[in-house]
C-alpha cells in the first residue's frame, strides 16, 4: 500500500537497514524486517564519539534532528556522530502500510517495547 507521507520528502533523508526475518518477544515475526535510521556527523578514527538516540514512538527521526542535532546543540555534529533509528511500526522502518501481504494492514504483528 501506498502512503506518500512517509517519504524523505516529510522525512528528511533515511536509509533502510534490511535484517531479514526479525523474531518479535510475543513468539511473531516480521518477514524481511527493515529499520529506517538517520544520521548526523563523522565516526572518528577511535570510534568513540557515537551517540545511539532512539526517539520517540509516534514520529521518526526528522523530529530529533530538527530540535537536538546542529552546531552547539544537544547532539553537535562536529564532535559526534549520532544514529538516530525509527522504531519499527513508525512508518518508516517495517510497519503495517509497507510490509507485503500476508503480514500488511491489520495483520501486521503486534509490537511490544521489547522489539
Amino acid at each position: 500500500m501506498d502512503n506518500d507521507f512517509n517519504s524523505q520528502d516529510n522525512h528528511g533523508p533515511f536509509e533502510l537497514f534490511g535484517f531479514g526475518d526479525f523474531k518479535l518477544e510475543n513468539g511473531g515475526k516480521i518477514p524481511n524486517a527493515k529499520l529506517a535510521f538517520s544520521t548526523a556527523g563523522k565516526l572518528n578514527a577511535a570510534k568513540d564519539n557515537v551517540v545511539f538516540l532512539p526517539h520517540m514512538y509516534s514520529g521518526s527521526s526528522k523530529q530529533i534532528l530538527d530540535v537536538l542535532v546542529g552546531d552547539d546543540l544537544a547532539l553537535d555534529p562536529r564532535k559526534c556522530f549520532a544514529i538516530l533509528p525509527n522504531h519499527l511500526g513508525n512508518g518508516l522502518s517495517s510497519s503495517p502500510h509497507n510490509t507485503p501481504a500476508p503480514f500488511d494492514g491489520v495483520n501486521f504483528p503486534e509490537l511490544e517495547h521489547a522489539d
